[in-house]
């Protein structure tokens, strides 16, 4: 009896198992000033052939990750890249927000990894209003 519960034991630890990480199609990093100016350098990830026999391999029915790295003068906008899509901000360092696309524009303090999902529904426009560099990981969910 203990040789069978160890082998049902072992075939729920090495079952069949889903392929849960997603690796961003592209990331960058940008630098934008309080004007708006914004200065960014670009990597795009390779796509890996199909190995299956079916048309359309599974990562294509995938949403695409694009991870930005912002770094927000004071005064300096976050405008969204893409209307439409759900936004993960990472906080990477401490500082101040307000979003301006709110009737009430709200205020957020940011601090080093604090997560904010926005909602492709709702509008932003986020600025730094501390007095020093705001540095915030952007991370896109295009479908």
């Amino acid at each position: 009896m203990r040789y069978v519960s160890a082998f049902c034991l072992l075939a729920l630890i090495s079952g069949p198992a889903a392929a849960a990480q997603v690796l961003p199609t592209s990331n960058g990093s940008c630098r934008v000033t309080a004007s708006g100016l914004e200065s960014c350098d670009w990597m795009s990830g390779v796509r890996r052939p199909s190995t299956s026999t079916n048309t359309q391999s599974a990562g294509d029915e995938r949403a695409a990750l694009f991870v930005t790295r912002y770094i927000l003068a004071p005064g300096a906008p976050l405008n969204p890249p893409i209307e439409g899509t759900e936004v993960l901000i990472v906080g990477m360092s401490d500082g101040e927000l307000l979003n301006e696309k709110k009737p009430l524009q709200s205020h957020i303090n940011v601090f080093d990894g604090l997560v904010m999902l926005i909602p492709k529904e709702e509008p932003y426009l986020l600025r730094n209003i501390g007095t020093k560099s705001l540095t915030l990981l952007m991370i896109e969910v295009r479908n």
